[in-house]
């Protein structure tokens, strides 16, 4: 008896599971849940302070200590640019310039504005900016919102340190896919069409990376990434070629 009940406890409970899975899913997957935890909170300070991790913290206090070398290149973002190993990856006779990885896992574009003070204190040479994705993963902000801070920053830049040459990168795709990270690409899109103009407004270069890593769905390449948003080498390998071609092109581009 003691086993029958136990079996019936247990079935109960994988159908639970797979009923709760389903309905998830039909909601929009871990999108839903990160939305519906970010809506028991009342203000905007108690969700930064969810995705405001210790390592977050140290790493933003790391960039305020370091040393600021002259006429540097910062590569700007989140863990999309927090990841690459930028100094390798741009290795060439060409390219002269100390080059400063300066991208923060989590960041977004609120959280770039908050510590461009940093940035603007090493007076860099050029700026390759990438920020975006997390508005919309981490804190569901619409295209135009978060086109709004980035208008901030770079407004911020231009105020501050007008000889700095800014290249606005294109933010890339998710690959619902693979699901770890769900996310509407159409926004993407949107939002990348947004840049293009706030470039031309700001008369900086828009860098598009996102059309060289999209499959046929328009989704990224599964071949680029495990989990659906972060990228793997030959994803930066990609990346990087961009950057040298442009460098190539424009002769003293990274120099």
């Amino acid at each position: 008896m003691s086993e029958i009940i136990l079996l019936m406890s247990v079935g109960l409970n994988i159908i639970f599971f797979c009923l709760t899975f389903i309905f998830m899913q039909k909601k929009g997957g871990f999108s839903y849940l990160n939305k519906k935890i970010f809506n028991t909170f009342r203000n905007k300070s108690e969700i930064f302070n969810i995705y405001n991790p210790p390592n977050y913290i140290h790493k933003k206090s790391q960039y305020e200590l370091l040393s600021k070398p002259k006429n540097c290149i910062i590569f700007l973002g989140d863990s999309i640019t927090d990841e690459g190993e930028w100094s390798e990856l741009l290795s060439s006779s060409h390219i002269k310039s100390n080059i400063l990885n300066r991208g923060i896992s989590g960041d977004t574009t609120e959280r770039i504005l908050g510590r461009i003070d940093t940035i603007i204190a090493a007076q860099p040479k050029q700026i390759y900016l990438m920020v975006g994705i997390n508005d919309f993963v981490m804190i569901h902000k619409s295209v135009g919102a978060t086109i709004n801070t980035y208008r901030q920053i770079l407004a911020e830049i231009q105020n501050s340190i007008p000889a700095t040459q800014v290249f606005i990168q294109s933010i890339l795709p998710v690959n619902n896919h693979i699901s770890l990270y769900w996310e509407d690409n159409q926004k993407i899109v949107n939002l990348n069409s947004q840049l293009q103009e706030l470039a031309a407004e700001f008369k900086h270069e828009y860098i598009d990376i996102h059309s060289y890593l999209i499959d046929s769905e328009q989704q990224l390449d599964a071949k680029y990434t495990s989990d659906g948003l972060h990228l793997n080498g030959k994803a930066y390998l990609i990346w990087s070629e961009i950057i040298k071609c442009r460098a190539l092109q424009n002769h003293n581009y990274l120099e």
